[in-house]
């Protein structure tokens, strides 16, 4: 039976690595949307609109690119739907495609669209990190005020956002003398450009001017964490403890993310200037997390330099708080084992913080990776945000950057949850260090995985030399297995990766005796010289396959090579031979059809040999 090649794309694929239903069903419910006719679901911008302030942020992009009116035919209405595209985009932080949608804007728009959605090109790539082409095209538009080019509000957001890039750059020293010349020309600011005045004295290690600043504002939304914390570094006012206390009990009901992650941030700053190493544990189990998933202005983002490594060292400290009154000797890794096991459900910290220890320093590589298992668990206990912090912890900084340093069982764990993510890149690289398959998982099926990554990931060597390790197997599987194995060195094909492809088929070919699959491989074999433009070898390797069985076969899969092989000798300019194969196919072809096509094939070389 003809093998069909099935070249999936990356997301069938994945769906074959994890299976996620709810996202599945997401994507179905979309596509309805989506194919419904425009007449019978006619749209309004304000749907569009509802739409994009209920989550689908998304679909209403989609369905403006859908119903939007064509520039050339109705300018008003396209800016008018322009605008609230571009203001979709903003408010669901879609930095970069903002960035790819002003950029193709045409030259001939009018001049005051084109510096309105200018600023909204900068903020874009003030918040996509690419500063200095933000401050460059800044730096434009405001030289056009001579021009009148710019109302004196226009330019006053501008220099705003010069200054704002300086900060959120961490170029804290420039933003501070930004600051200071647009005070200088603007004399006392109000509402935006004040708060992001005190932004920058916090950054800059002026607390007290920070202080002094936010306290003639209403302590609401933003302003109340940052009075909070310039009150919490210039030392003055409410005690420590209170700032604690109040973070922790704001922490609890904010309901907007940013601003629970700015009260973190007070909250993790005040534990830690206390030593209250329990409190700055459950601050920065929360904070890093939400800082991963949730969008924070870089402004805010630089007001804090909290990592992982920083919670791993309030861990530690925890740890030795709680052995010091257990009255546990550092080294008994028994006693320590048995203190983490028997502390209590209703104590989560402390059990993370004794495990957390016991990963660093038990003497034993056995135990030490039966504390990370412990963590593991205890991480996935705490559902989404634990699973984040899991990442967080175990991939960034230089504790477990290294090669080989990342514990197997956080490695295979961290595997499936970049697959989930469609995070292939990082799949991938912590795939090249795990070549044993976790318990319970069959060899073969686990190797197949890692080159199904690789493949997907773009890393081709990795997959080459992995593939290569099982061709030799190869005569040992069955027939479900080597059909995987075979559709990966397609996907090879299918990625243009022809020279490794040909190799490993080759290879697979010497280590199987079946006579039809090797006329098959043979068939790919020839698929990829005939692709590499090797016309000559691709033909002798079509018509290796069609005799292989018997050198007079014109059964079906005889006839297909051997028409390939007329192809590919026509290419190579052997028009004889190219001939003579056509009108053997043509004696014994019965379909009306496929005699058509030899004879069109056949007129075609009589009329290059004329012409030649």
């Amino acid at each position: 039976m003809l093998r069909v090649k099935t070249l999936q794309p990356a997301r069938a694929l994945l769906n074959g690595l994890h299976q996620h239903g709810g996202a599945r069903f997401v994507f179905m419910i979309t596509l309805f949307l989506l194919l419904l006719p425009t007449s019978a679901y006619p749209l309004e911008l304000a749907e569009i609109t509802r739409l994009a302030k209920g989550g689908a942020s998304q679909l209403a992009i989609s369905l403006l690119s859908q119903n939007q009116p064509a520039l050339q035919e109705d300018e008003r209405q396209w800016l008018r739907w322009e605008r609230v595209r571009l203001r979709i985009m903003a408010e669901h932080g879609r930095w970069p495609e903002l960035v790819a949608q002003i950029a193709a804007y045409p030259d001939t728009l009018p001049e005051e669209f084109r510096h309105w959605s200018a600023q909204h090109h900068a903020t874009a790539l003030i918040n996509s990190g690419d500063y200095r082409t933000a401050r460059r095209l800044l730096r434009e538009l405001i030289w056009q005020t001579d021009a009148g080019a710019l109302t004196s509000d226009s330019l006053r957001q501008l220099r705003r956002l010069v200054l704002q890039s300086y900060l959120e750059e961490g170029r804290v020293d420039d933003a501070y003398a930004a600051m200071l010349r647009y005070q200088q020309d603007y004399g006392e600011q109000e509402g935006e450009a004040r708060l992001l005045r005190a932004k920058v004295l916090l950054a800059a290690g002026r607390p007290g001017e920070a202080l002094a600043l936010l306290r003639t504002m209403t302590p609401d939304g933003v302003v109340a964490p940052l009075q909070a914390l310039a009150t919490l570094r210039h030392g003055v006012g409410a005690g420590m403890v209170e700032l604690l206390n109040r973070a922790r009990t704001v922490v609890a009901t904010e309901e907007q993310a940013p601003l629970r992650w700015l009260w973190l941030g007070v909250m993790a700053e005040a534990a830690q200037q206390l030593q209250d190493h329990a409190a700055l544990i459950i601050a920065l189990e929360r904070l890093l997390p939400l800082e991963s998933t949730v969008q924070i202005a870089g402004s805010e983002r630089r007001l804090f330099d909290f990592t992982a490594e920083d919670l791993w060292h309030a861990y530690l400290l925890y740890a030795e708080k709680v052995g010091n009154q257990g009255q546990l000797l550092r080294g008994d890794d028994a006693a320590w084992l048995a203190a983490a096991q028997q502390t209590e459900a209703r104590y989560p910290v402390r059990k993370r913080a004794l495990y957390a220890l016991l990963a660093q320093r038990a003497n034993e590589a056995a135990l030490r990776e039966q504390a990370h298992q412990a963590l593991l668990t205890l991480f996935e206990e705490m559902g989404d945000e634990g699973v984040v912090l899991l990442r967080r912890l175990y991939l960034e900084g230089g504790r477990y950057g290294g090669e080989g340093a990342l514990p197997q069982g956080v490695a295979y764990r961290l595997v499936d949850e970049a697959i989930r993510e469609a995070d292939l890149t990082l799949a991938s690289r912590l795939l090249q260090r795990l070549p044993q398959p976790p318990g319970g998982t069959a060899l073969f099926a686990w190797q197949l995985r890692r080159a199904r990554v690789f493949l997907l990931a773009g890393d081709f060597a990795e997959a080459d030399n992995l593939l290569a390790t099982l061709m030799p197997s190869a005569g040992s599987l069955d027939d479900a297995q080597r059909d995987q194995l075979i559709q990966l060195l397609f996907q090879l094909q299918g990625v243009q990766e022809h020279e490794r492809a040909f190799r490993l088929l080759a290879t697979l070919y010497e280590n199987v005796a079946a006579i039809p699959l090797r006329r098959e491989l043979l068939f790919w074999m020839a698929d990829s010289r005939k692709a590499q433009g090797l016309h000559t070898e691709a033909a002798r390797l079509y018509l290796q396959s069609a005799t292989l069985s018997d050198n007079d076969s014109m059964d079906p899969w005889a006839q297909t090579a051997r028409y390939q092989a007329a192809k590919s000798l026509a290419e190579a300019g052997l028009r004889e031979d190219a001939t003579y194969i056509y009108r053997q196919l043509l004696r014994v072809t019965e379909s009306p059809e496929r005699r058509s096509v030899l004879r069109h094939e056949l007129q075609q070389l009589r009329l290059q040999g004329e012409r030649g």
